[in-house]
């Protein structure tokens, strides 16, 4: 319950609640004569878009989901502050509107913010009224056009920019306040807040340039601000404060503060046998700032920080205080969208989806492609996560006023985020930029975060960027510059959705992805190949680690046009494991681990007999059926181990797992599950309980089990759902399936599933039962808990979880596996990477009569002009031809030369390949009549662009739309050394 007393109090005052919401664009919604009274209630995090989105199937071109609504909305929020805080300061933050956000107090404009990823804020001081109703109002759009072909989309607002990640491609294009709101009361004497863009201001900053197992210097910046006419004698201490919030270092600095001027304070010290950060013990302390007029405390603010040491090197990999780690994460966007709920979720859901990359064995996460939010990062601080962090990107470049928005998103994020042990990188783009741009973003890290040692980079660099970078963000194991350390950024970005096992369990039997899909996975086939591409693409212990892309089922970048999501994730859209979260665990934990993938219950009636394969970071693995060995698994990949082909039989499958001596580390058993009799209900919720805010969420698993209890894995059918009491359905998702959300019912994949429910403002006890035909109901209560608010706000906020520490650990060196996968490479093609469903492409030398141009086709030129001896070339897949990505191949040339690219004569020429110019002169030979290859069933024909030594290129993909039977492309590289040109 929040009192007058608590407002007064508190600094921080919780502003997300109770605000009235127009689904359209009000003419003059700022105005304090409008009536908001038939508007709808909301709270924040609130978005618009939760029921139109995971609800319609992707499009093969990677676009992700088009039919969202989008345009201009308002929120409006009607406060009253009391009448004794009328000598305070008081800001306005919030943490992210998405898109543009216009801002306006008592009808008087404060000002706007269209990155829609960062924290923002303005001073309201000067237009509040004490002991009074006050009026916030925002005008919120999430704009977004569809270009002529109907595949891309952007938003657009002033100047006609376009600014690339609010792109359906990339981000689901969501509107609303989706982040939380806070007030923040001051001092007119005060710590400043790290929100740049509209205050001009980077509050307290923490930094530890020194740290030895003996020592840790500690820097601190202390921001502070004096709104008083007059100058203001004060003192300015820092306490350093271990996890039992005990002083570990005490230090101050008595000053005088010039009338309304801003200063910067600065400190230096030394903590003594400091405990360090690490991704297997975070460690945080705390820096406590405490302004002091006159002996009387007027401001204090906590600032939690870390100790670390770190190195990304070339030939040794990553190091953490002083030990070698193998960084293994998840890439996953920022907005963190959900089925049924979008991206408004609050807090803890946030920190859950951490805690399940942490649960998997990750370290590492890197957000893209823009920054990650304030409770993500804070939950990657408290867990262990290395993050790397944007500012707010899609891919490539931009310019005019876009890119004035995007760098000034990334000197926001740095500042608001540079005191977050976890944040070791600051990444500069998705893809290269110009010189001009790359000196800016280098420029503004090298300004603004100064002596945290982070790293600058970019994923896919150019020269002109790698040479303004200490790290290359790497694709699909492409390492472009040698001399420069690597960690990888997007490896393994197959898809499959959760719902599917194998070819053999029902409901469907024989499996296939339907006819023109690109990925034809199955979840047990997707396990598996987690561990071919975690060890091909990243697996030398000379690699820094890296990103599987993406962590969860997004609504973003499909390529599959029979899911409502690009099924890329180990978790689905609502959180649920696939096999290929167990299979990471068991390569990426330190603990021995082993797992079967797929589950022990197939049809008594039908004959079962496939191969069977077990994850394990053991040296063996022993399998038995109801205590019968079936033998050694065969090893393949360090970690891979398959059975058989065994016939099933029912009962009880074990895996045991042995180390190098024999001795048995680990173990699973499965066993075959009877018939479902009923419904169980199991509610996931914060730590605080439901809380009755008007945006809180509850979660409820919904398995069909047998009369033990246990849950039967391949049942799929119609589950429906009566709920009552204070809380708005918000259901869940079928993958498969358009339109599935936000029903009363659903289906159930591979035994369960997970649906929710929205808070509303009144408490009281939520009902929910769960209903299929056969089967015993499935009921269960939730309390939602009271929350009161004093004039529109309260001094609640959402709790820290729990961090535990017993007593230091022994960090042990876990350099990962010695697996070399080597890249290839030709004389003048370096750094390939390929990100098709192929591990690789040959790149191929000395081009000579007979070249072949596929990998698998047997297509050759017989005989070459001199033009292109020497050449080197790449042997693409033709099976490939209808694959989609926007980087599909990605290189750079270590000579000047031509490029040149045989097109199906067929197909429209790509957008990528607009700068090219048709080959028509005669060098080529007899490869054919100005520059084609007349292959069996088509023509290639060839299409030029010089480049320059040392330059990159992106290829993308074949083509958009055209016959089934079109050619892949094919790709040569003459340097100017060998044509004589």
């Amino acid at each position: 319950m929040t009192s007058e007393e608590e407002i007064l109090k508190a600094r921080v005052l919780n502003f997300n609640h109770d605000w009235r919401f127009q689904r359209d664009d009000v003419e003059g919604g700022q105005g304090l004569e409008i009536d908001d009274s038939d508007w709808n209630s909301v709270s924040a995090p609130h978005t618009y878009n939760e029921a139109d989105t995971f609800a319609h199937f992707q499009h093969k071109n990677h676009s992700g989901e088009r039919k969202q609504w989008s345009g201009r909305t308002w929120y409006r929020k009607t406060f009253r502050l009391p009448f004794e805080l009328e000598e305070k300061k008081v800001y306005l933050e919030f943490e992210a509107v998405r898109q543009l956000a216009e801002v306006y107090l008592n009808g008087v404009f404060l000002g706007k913010c269209e990155n829609g990823f960062l924290p923002f804020g303005f001073d309201l001081t000067p237009h509040l009224r004490f002991g009074e109703d006050n009026l916030i109002a925002l005008m919120c759009d999430n704009s977004f056009v569809v270009d002529e072909e109907n595949e891309m989309k952007w938003s657009t607002y002033e100047g006609g920019a376009k600014h690339s990640w609010n792109n359906p491609h990339w981000h689901p294009a969501h509107g609303g306040i989706y982040r939380n709101v806070f007030l923040h009361v001051t001092d007119r004497l005060h710590v400043t807040l790290p929100l740049y863009s509209s205050l001009e201001t980077t509050g307290v900053y923490v930094y530890t340039p020194e740290v030895s197992e003996h020592s840790a210097t500690v820097g601190i910046e202390v921001q502070v601000q004096n709104e008083y006419e007059q100058t203001e004698e004060v003192e300015v201490c820092v306490e350093i404060l271990d996890v039992n919030e005990a002083a570990v270092l005490s230090l101050s600095n008595a000053c005088e503060i010039p009338g309304n001027a801003i200063e910067l304070i600065q400190f230096s010290g030394c903590i003594q046998i400091p405990q360090l950060w690490d991704p297997e013990r975070p460690y945080l302390y705390t820096a406590r700032t405490t302004i002091l007029r006159s002996g009387k405390e007027v401001d204090r603010v906590d600032t939690s920080f870390g100790v670390r040491t770190w190195k990304f090197t070339v030939d040794d990999g990553f190091y953490m205080n002083g030990r070698r780690l193998k960084l293994q994460g998840w890439g996953q966007k920022s907005t963190n969208e959900w089925a049924g709920l979008g991206t408004a979720i609050p807090d803890w859901m946030q920190h859950l989806t951490v805690e399940l990359m942490r649960g998997a064995g990750g370290n590492l996460v890197r957000w893209g492609h823009t920054a990650g939010s304030p409770a993500q990062v804070k939950a990657a601080d408290q867990l262990g996560l290395v993050t790397i962090q944007p500012g707010v990107d899609a891919e490539g470049d931009l310019e005019g006023h876009s890119w004035n928005i995007r760098a000034q998103a990334f000197r926001d994020a740095i500042v608001y985020f540079r005191n977050s042990p976890s944040i070791l990188v600051w990444e500069g783009g998705n893809q290269a930029v110009t010189l001009e741009h790359v000196r800016e973003l280098r420029g503004i890290a090298d300004t603004f975060d100064p002596h945290g040692g982070r790293a600058y980079a970019h994923r896919r660099p150019s020269k002109v960027t790698n040479d303004y970078s200490d790290l290359e963000i790497g694709t699909q194991g492409g390492h472009k510059f040698r001399k420069t350390p690597v960690v990888e950024g997007e490896y393994n970005r197959e898809e499959c959705p959760r719902r599917v096992w194998d070819d053999f369990s029902p409901p469907d039997f024989g499996y296939k992805v339907p006819h023109r899909q690109e990925y034809e996975l199955t979840s047990e086939s997707f396990a598996a190949n987690q561990v071919v591409e975690y060890v091909t693409r990243i697996g030398s212990q000379s690699h820094c680690g890296g990103a599987k892309w993406i962590f969860s089922d997004s609504t973003s970048g499909g390529r599959n046009d029979c899911e409502v999501t690009r099924a890329g994730g180990i978790v689905d859209a609502v959180r649920l494991p696939k096999e290929a979260y167990f299979t990471s665990r068991a390569i990426f934990d330190a603990e021995p681990r082993v797992h079967l993938i797929g589950h022990w219950t197939y049809p008594e009636d039908r004959v079962t007999e496939k191969a069977f394969s077990v994850v394990s970071n053991g040296s063996e693995v022993e399998l038995f059926v109801n205590g019968e060995s079936k033998g050694r698994g065969e090893r393949s990949y360090h970690y891979l181990f398959t059975f058989g082909p065994l016939r099933w039989e029912p009962g009880v499958v074990k895996v045991v797992a042995y180390d190098e001596s024999g001795e048995a580390v680990a173990s699973q058993e499965k066993e075959t599950v009877g018939p479902a009799v009923a419904l169980k209900l199991t509610p996931v919720v914060g730590a605080t309980g439901f809380m009755a805010d008007g945006s809180d969420v509850a979660l409820f698993d919904v398995e069909a089990i047998d009369d033990k209890g246990r849950r039967h894995p391949t049942f799929q059918r119609r589950v429906d759902f009566d709920c009552e009491g204070p809380a708005v359905w918000r259901g869940g998702y079928n993958s498969g399936q358009e339109l599935s959300t936000n029903h009363p019912y659903l289906d159930l994949e591979c035994g369960i599933n997970r649906v929710a429910v929205r808070a509303t403002r009144e408490a009281g006890v939520v009902s929910l039962s769960a209903r299929c035909e056969g089967l015993a109901e499935g009921k269960i209560q939730l309390e939602a808990l009271p929350m009161a608010t004093q004039g529109g706000v309260t001094a609640q906020l959402s709790p820290s979880p729990e961090v535990i520490f017993d007593g230091y650990l022994e960090l042990v060196d876990e350099a990962g596996i010695d697996f070399d996968f080597e890249q290839s490479e030709g004389a003048f093609i370096k750094g390939f990477s390929y990100s098709g469903t192929r591990l690789s492409l040959p790149v191929m030398s000395n081009a000579e009569d007979g070249m072949q141009l596929y990998v698998d086709r047997e297509d050759y030129v017989e005989e070459i002009s001199e033009f292109l001896r020497g050449a080197d070339y790449i042997l693409t897949s033709d099976d490939e031809r209808l694959y989609q990505a926007v980087d599909l191949m990605d290189f750079t040339v270590s000579e000047a030369g031509t490029l040149l690219i045989g097109h199906d004569s067929r197909l429209p020429l790509p957008a990528w390949m607009q700068d090219y110019v048709r080959f028509e002169e005669q060098r080529i030979g007899h490869m054919g009549a100005q520059g084609s290859v007349q292959l069996i069933d088509t023509e290639l024909l060839f299409y030029s662009r010089k480049l320059e030594q040392n330059e990159s290129v992106t290829l993308g993909s074949n083509r958009e739309e055209g016959p089934d039977d079109c050619r892949m492309y094919s790709v040569i590289f003459v340097p100017d050394s060998v044509s004589g040109v």
